[in-house]
Formats: C-alpha cells, structure tokens, sequence
C-alpha cells in the first residue's frame, strides 16, 4: 500500500514538474536537467519519507517518471 501511495504522491510531483518546465521554458537544457535530477530527488524523498525501502523508492521513483513521461509522449503525439 505504501508502494501505492507514494505512485500516486509522485504523480503529482511530475505534475508539477510539467508546470514549472512549461513556466521556464526559455531556459536552457542543461537548467532543464538540472531541475528534472531535483524533482527526481524529491520524489525519491517523498518514497523514503512514506517508509519504503531504498532500493523500492528507487525503483518507484523511476517506475513513476517512465510512465508520466511516456504519457506525456503519447499526449504530444496524438495532438501533434
């Protein structure tokens, strides 16, 4: 359940993400990266604060920016 919980919290850090990248969107891709390894760190965070193991929040951390960025791919292609 824990595992579920943080998805869902992550989700909506990406969420977030996507927000921030669209107000900063003049900055170059190396700012870009820079902010993508922070919010990646706090969603790593944000897992291990729920209580998951190291090794979990990794890999729901990365499960969760898979999926929202691969949504995001499929959403910009179907409009464009």
């Amino acid at each position: 359940m824990k595992a579920y919980v943080a998805f869902l919290l992550q989700m909506m850090i990406w969420s977030s993400f996507s927000l921030i990248e669209w107000l900063s969107g003049r900055d170059r891709p190396f700012f870009r990266g820079l902010m993508l390894c922070v919010f990646m760190y706090i969603a790593f965070l944000l897992a291990r604060q729920l209580g998951l193991a190291t090794r979990q929040a990794a890999l729901t951390t990365i499960v969760t920016a898979a999926v929202y960025f691969a949504g995001q791919h499929f959403i910009w292609q179907a409009v464009h």
